[in-house]
C-alpha cells in the first residue's frame, strides 16, 4: 500500500471527526438560543460586545509579551554567542551538545562541525583523562568543579584553558548534562612563566653575588632576606638574621649610633659608610664598605644593604685580621687573587687605553640594561597582580560604557590622554585599559604618582640621575621616562606637579628628549603619556599653579570618569563583587544583602566614590557574624541629591560635543576644528549634532 495514500486517508478521517464534533456543538448552542426571550437580547448583545473587547485587549497584551520575549531571547542569544569565554554543554560521555560562537572561534571550527564531537578530541590523551575525571566529579558532587587543560585548535596550535563546570538541571528521564565555561588563559600562563623565570634568574644573581646583601623592611628595620656570601663573611646562619633587626644581631658595638643611622637612611633614602667596623659571630672585627638605598617593591618600601669586606691583611695597613679559621683563609686568598687580577688589568689598560674605554662603555651599557631589566621585572610583577585583582571593570551604566567607548577609540593611537574625575573613581584603571588595548601592551605600564614624590626627588625619579649628581647620589639611576621607552607612562595626579617641573615635562612631551640630572647628554625616548587628575586644571591655570601650554599639550583627548553618584545602577554590582572578595579573603559565608541595606547604599552620595564604597563593605564584612550583610557605618543621606553633570550616554555625548565646539569657536573642520579634537570625521560630527539637536546659538540652525 502507498504510504502517501494511507496518510491522506488518515487525515480525511480526522477531518470528518472534527466536523461531526463541530456540528454537535452548534446544535447544542442552537437549543440554548431557542430558550432566549426577546427581552434578554439587548443585554446579551452588550455582554458579547464587552467580552469581544476583553478578548482584543488580552490578545494585544499577549502580542506585547510575545514581542518582549522575542527581544529578550535575541539579547540572550547575542550575549551567549559573543561572551568573552566559550560556553559548552556536554553530555555524560563528554560529547559537545551545544557551543557558543566564542567557543567555536577558540577551536577554529564552525559550530555545526563541533556538535556531537567528543571534547577530548581537542586535547592530548593525558589531558583527556583529566577531562573525564573532571566530568565525573561534576556529576558525583553536584557542584562546581574547575580544572586547567591544554587544548589544540583545528590547525594544531595549542592554548591553555581553564574549565569551570556545573551540572545542568536534569529533567526526569533525560541524560545528565554539564554546563562548562572555557577561558583562554594562555597570556596569563605565559606571563606567570616569564615572571617565574625572571624571579629564578634574579634569585641566582642574589645568591651568587660576591658581596654581602641584606634586604630590610624600611619601616621596621627587620631583615627579610640575606645572601650566602654575607653569612659566610660574618659567620651567622640564615636563622640568625631573619625576622630580627639589624642592630639586634650584635654586629655593631654602638647600637644607638646605628639607630640614628637607620633614621637617616629612612629620611634620605641612601647612606654610605667607608671602613665601618663590624663584629663577626666569633668576635673578630672587620672593616666593611656599607651602602644602603631604599626602593619600592609592590608599593612597599624596602632597604637593600650591600656590604663589602675592605679589611686589609697583615701586609697592609688598617684593621688587623684576627683568628686563623678557614673562612679568613679563603677571604685572604680571594683578596690576593683580586689584587693579582687588578694588577693584570692595570697593565692591560696601560698597553691598550682604547680597550679600556671600550670595556667601560660596554660595562655601562650592560649595567643600564641590567637596571632596566630589574625594574621592568618589578613592574611586570605588579601588573600581574593587578590583572588577577581586576579581571574586569565592574559596571553596566551608560556613563561607564561611554568612558570605555572613548578609551577604546583612543587606545590604538599614540595620542596623549587626560583622564579627569573625582578621587576614588578608578582613573588608574581606565589608564590601564588604554594601555592594554594599545600596540604597546607587550611592555609594562609605568606609573608615577606625582603627589607622592617629594619635590626634591621628583626630577631624578622622572628623568634619572648620574653618579655624583648630588650628595648621596652614589650610583646612576634610570628615570621613569627612560624605563617607559617604547611603552606608556601614566602620570598620576598630574595637577600636583611643581611648577618648575612642568616646563621640563612639556619639553619631553613636545620633543621626546631629556637629560639625566647631572648630565648634559640628551636622551631621546618614545613614550606615550596618559595623565590623570582630580583637580580642575583650568582653575589651577587661573590661580597660577599650572602652565596653560602644558594643559593644552595634555588635554588632546580628555576622558571624564563619572562619580559613583551618577552610576547608581552599578552600585549593586560593585557591592556584590566586594562582598564576595572580602568574604572569600576572610573565610566567611555572606550570602544575602538586605534590600534596605542596598537602598541606603544607592541613596548615599559617595564623596569618596568607589574607594569609599570598598572600605565600607570591607568593614561590614569584618564585623559580619552571619550570612546577612549589615553595614557597620551609618550613612548620612543628603536630603537633596547633588547636581549631576552626567546622566545618560546621550547627555554626556552632548556635553562633550558642546565643550569641543565652544572651545574651537564652533568651527567643525580644519586643523583647529572640533571634529579633529573629538577624533571624528566632520560629516560624522554634523550627523551627531543633528541627531542631538545641537545648534549654533547665533544662527538657530545646525552648523
Amino acid at each position: 500500500m502507498n504510504p502517501d495514500s494511507s496518510d491522506k486517508k488518515n487525515r480525511g478521517k480526522k477531518v470528518d471527526t472534527t466536523r461531526k464534533r463541530a456540528e454537535q456543538l452548534l446544535r447544542e448552542k442552537a437549543r440554548l438560543v431557542q430558550d432566549i426571550v426577546p427581552e434578554d437580547i439587548p443585554a446579551l448583545i452588550h455582554e458579547l460586545q464587552v467580552h469581544q473587547i476583553e478578548l482584543d485587549l488580552q490578545n494585544e497584551e499577549l502580542r506585547r509579551t510575545k514581542l518582549q520575549l522575542e527581544e529578550s531571547w535575541a539579547r540572550y542569544v547575542y550575549l551567549y554567542d559573543h561572551a568573552p569565554v566559550g560556553y559548552y554543554t556536554f553530555d555524560g560521555k563528554g560529547r559537545i551538545i551545544a557551543v557558543n560562537l566564542t567557543g567555536s572561534r577558540q577551536q577554529g571550527l564552525a559550530k555545526d562541525a563541533m556538535l556531537k564531537r567528543p571534547f577530548p578530541s581537542f586535547m592530548s590523551r593525558d589531558d583527556g583523562d583529566l577531562f573525564y575525571l573532571h566530568l565525573k566529579k561534576v556529576f558525583a558532587t553536584g557542584g562546581r568543579q574547575c580544572c586547567t587543560l591544554t587544548l589544540f585548535q583545528e590547525n594544531g596550535k595549542p592554548f591553555h584553558a581553564q574549565l569551570d563546570s556545573i551540572p545542568s538541571i536534569i529533567v526526569s528521564g533525560e541524560n545528565p548534562l554539564c554546563q562548562t565555561t572555557v577561558t583562554d588563559i594562555t597570556e596569563r600562563k605565559e606571563l606567570e612563566e616569564a615572571l617565574q623565570v625572571s624571579e629564578t634568574f634574579f634569585r641566582r644573581l642574589f645568591e651568587d653575588a660576591r658581596e654581602g646583601i641584606l634586604i630590610l623592611d624600611a619601616e621596621t628595620g627587620q631583615i627579610s632576606d640575606v645572601n650566602p656570601f654575607l653569612m659566610e663573611m660574618l659567620g651567622y646562619s640564615h636563622e640568625d638574621f631573619l625576622g630580627r633587626k639589624l642592630w639586634e644581631i650584635g654586629l655593631f658595638k654602638d647600637v644607638e649610633e646605628w639607630r640614628v643611622s637607620f633614621a637617616e637612611l629612612q629620611s634620605k633614602g641612601f647612606v654610605r659608610y667607608s671602613n665601618l667596623p663590624l663584629e663577626t659571630k666569633n668576635g673578630r672585627t672587620i672593616a666593611v664598605e656599607f651602602i644602603s638605598s631604599v626602593f619600592l617593591v609592590n608599593h612597599q618600601k624596602m632597604i637593600q644593604c650591600r656590604i663589602r669586606d675592605v679589611t686589609t691583611d697583615e701586609l697592609g695597613s688598617g684593621l688587623p685580621l684576627q683568628g686563623h679559621n678557614g673562612t679568613e683563609r679563603r677571604l685572604r686568598e680571594r683578596r690576593t687573587e683580586q689584587r693579582t687580577n687588578n694588577a693584570e688589568l692595570e697593565q692591560g689598560r696601560k698597553r691598550n687605553p682604547q680597550l679600556e674605554e671600550s670595556l667601560l662603555k660596554a660595562l655601562a651599557e650592560i649595567k643600564t640594561l641590567q637596571d632596566r631589566l630589574v625594574i621592568e621585572n618589578i613592574y611586570f610583577h605588579q601588573e600581574s597582580k593587578k590583572k588577577r585583582q581586576f579581571d574586569h571593570i565592574i559596571g553596566q551604566s551608560d556613563g561607564l560604557k561611554y568612558v570605555l567607548y572613548r578609551a577604546e577609540q583612543v587606545a590604538p593611537i599614540d595620542t596623549t590622554v587626560l583622564i579627569l574625575g573625582e578621587t576614588g573613581t578608578g582613573k588608574e584603571l581606565i589608564a590601564e585599559v588604554i594601555h592594554h588595548l594599545s600596540p604597546r601592551k607587550d611592555r609594562p605600564l609605568i606609573t608615577v604618582n606625582c603627589a607622592a614624590l617629594p619635590a626634591n626627588l621628583i626630577e631624578s625619579e622622572l628623568f634619572g640621575r648620574e653618579k655624583g649628581a648630588f650628595t648621596g647620589a652614589d650610583t646612576r639611576q634610570l628615570g621613569r621616562f627612560e624605563i617607559a621607552n617604547g611603552s606608556t607612562l601614566c602620570l598620576d595626579e598630574i595637577g600636583e606637579l611643581p611648577m618648575e617641573m612642568q616646563a621640563k615635562l612639556l619639553r619631553v612631551i613636545q620633543h621626546g628628549v631629556f637629560e639625566r640630572l647631572g648630565s648634559s647628554k640628551s636622551i631621546k625616548v618614545d613614550v606615550r603619556i596618559v595623565a590623570t587628575t582630580n583637580r580642575n586644571l583650568e582653575e589651577a591655570i587661573r590661580a597660577g599653579r599650572f602652565r596653560e601650554d602644558l594643559f593644552y599639550r595634555l588635554n588632546v583627548f580628555p576622558i571624564t570618569v563619572p562619580p559613583l553618584r551618577q552610576r547608581i545602577e552599578d552600585i549593586p554590582l560593585l557591592v556584590q563583587a566586594f562582598v564576595e572578595r572580602y568574604a572569600r579573603k576572610m573565610g566567611k559565608q555572606i550570602t544575602s544583602i538586605p534590600k534596605e541595606t542596598m537602598t541606603a547604599l544607592q541613596n548615599y552620595q559617595w564623596p569618596g566614590n568607589i574607594r569609599e564604597l570598598e572600605s565600607i563593605i570591607e568593614r561590614a564584612a569584618i564585623l559580619c557574624h552571619g550570612p546577612i550583610l549589615q553595614l557597620a557605618d551609618k550613612l548620612n543621606i543628603s536630603p537633596t541629591p547633588l547636581p549631576s553633570s552626567g546622566g545618560t550616554m546621550k547627555e554626556m555625548e552632548r556635553v562633550q560635543i558642546l565643550q569641543a565646539l565652544e572651545k574651537n569657536g564652533w568651527r567643525i573642520e580644519g586643523k583647529d576644528g572640533a571634529a579633529r579634537l573629538l577624533g571624528l570625521h566632520p560629516s560624522t560630527l554634523r550627523a551627531r549634532m543633528h541627531k542631538l539637536g545641537i545648534v549654533r546659538p547665533d544662527s538657530g540652525s545646525p552648523v
